[in-house]
């Protein structure tokens, strides 16, 4: 899995940035944090592993989703924290399930330089 530098939800368009600043939280040193207003999820450079940077990624993503979905809980810390621990696994454990394969009708106009007897379908990896 790869932290992208920006992700989608619900339309908007949150720019994934790295920072050396402590990320405080109600006076709580955090791992990193999802600015609504700013479309910014912010991750703290100090964390030590990729593993944690990554599960920190989902976890600030599963916050923009309660937030676009207009989901409130009073175990919304909790719930995210769950679901962003459960889902990396899942991703680790079954890269296979992950891997995008996209089949696209290709017109000669937009691919002049494929042969049109190749032009039937062409799979894209990584879309």
């Amino acid at each position: 899995m790869n932290i992208p530098k920006q992700v989608k939800v619900g339309g908007l368009s949150y720019k994934i940035e790295e920072t050396e600043e402590p990320i405080l939280i109600n006076n709580q040193l955090c791992y990193g944090s999802a600015d609504y207003g700013n479309e910014v999820i912010k991750l703290s450079s100090s964390l030590q592993s990729q593993r944690v940077k990554k599960i920190t990624f989902l976890h600030e993503l599963f916050h923009c989703i309660f937030n676009d979905r207009c989901i409130e809980s009073e175990d919304e810390e909790y719930l995210v924290d769950v679901l962003a621990k459960g889902l990396y696994q899942v991703v680790t454990d079954n890269p296979e399930i992950f891997e995008c394969k996209k089949k696209v009708n290709c017109n000669p106009i937009t691919y002049p330089s494929i042969p049109p007897d190749k032009l039937e379908s062409i799979e894209l990896r990584g879309m």
